[in-house]
């Protein structure tokens, strides 16, 4: 069986509606010439005038007639399965976004996505995950997890990148710490007992190693499985804390803490916004990274 141009059958269908070669030339855009080299090639696929000149003007014979619900039915298809896809509305949907990030980068972000999404987009869930040394890129891949953020290495190809900012690091002291008040000295800094944040979720762990080599092993006391346990010792410790500075300032906003700049130099890090090239032109996608890019300005 010969096949047929799915193009001819808008043609059909347009002749059908409008009774006018021209005029249904002039509603799919085509000209005069396209419009009667396409009715040739109709009559001549099925056998048969399809549309003949009369008064009333192009009346379709009744093999046309016998034809027109299944080229409608079949052009309704197409229709709908290649159309554009749907602008997404947040309003109206229900859909779980979901992001790798560390603790407090969690922390810092989920009450201004939550702010923003609460008046217009009651429907919408947030899924924070913790980063995983292993399988981000995979869960990014398959679409089980939209986006990662945070100072990571390069993901492998198929993947884009977006910075969202810079970030320097911050020490934080207790509020009453007997020695230390709104500044630090290189040698109030060496000499300190510190606490270190170990092992730091992937892509952090420079400043880990940064702070070993600096220190005297003897000046790490404590080492505490993530950021959000500085919230319950440092209150009653007289130890430094070195963290990211944005991290920093949240939890000494919370504690009370001193937020000192650090008397050494420690190189800082990007904060990068990572998806897949899978879901690049998802509308759904888009929308949640250009909300995530806005959080974080907001800060």
């Amino acid at each position: 069986m010969r096949s047929l141009d799915l193009r001819l059958l808008a043609v059909f269908d347009a002749i059908l509606r409008e009774k006018s070669v021209t005029v249904a030339g002039e509603s799919l855009g085509l000209s005069q010439p396209v419009m009667s080299q396409s009715l040739s090639r109709l009559r001549d696929y099925f056998g048969d005038q399809l549309f003949v000149r009369t008064s009333e003007g192009m009346m379709p014979t009744p093999r046309a007639l016998s034809l027109a619900s299944s080229v409608g039915e079949v052009l309704g298809i197409v229709s709908q399965r290649f159309e554009p896809p749907k602008a997404f509305d947040p309003c109206t949907s229900s859909r779980t976004f979901s992001f790798f990030a560390t603790d407090f980068a969690a922390a810092i972000l989920v009450p201004s996505l939550m702010a923003r999404f609460r008046p217009h987009s009651p429907n919408l869930r947030v899924r924070a995950l913790p980063m995983r040394p292993k399988g981000m890129d995979e869960a990014l891949e398959s679409g089980e997890v939209d986006l990662a953020f945070g100072n990571l290495s390069e993901f492998g190809t198929g993947f884009y990148q977006t910075g969202i900012y810079h970030s320097d690091y911050v020490c934080l002291a207790r509020g009453d710490h007997p020695e230390i008040r709104g500044t630090l000295t290189v040698q109030q800094y060496l000499s300190a007992s510190h606490a270190l944040i170990s092992p730091l979720p992937p892509g952090y762990d420079g400043l880990e190693k940064f702070l070993r080599d600096m220190l005297d092993p003897a000046r790490i006391v404590l080492c505490l499985p993530n950021f959000f346990t500085v919230l319950t010792f440092l209150p009653q410790s007289d130890m430094l804390v070195t963290m990211p500075r944005r991290a920093g300032t949240t939890a000494a906003r919370i504690i009370g803490a001193q937020v000192l700049e650090p008397p050494v130099k420690i190189p800082g890090f990007d904060v990068k916004l990572f998806w897949h090239e899978r879901f690049h032109k998802d509308l759904a996608n888009q929308w949640f990274r250009n909300q995530v890019r806005e959080a974080f300005n907001d800060r």
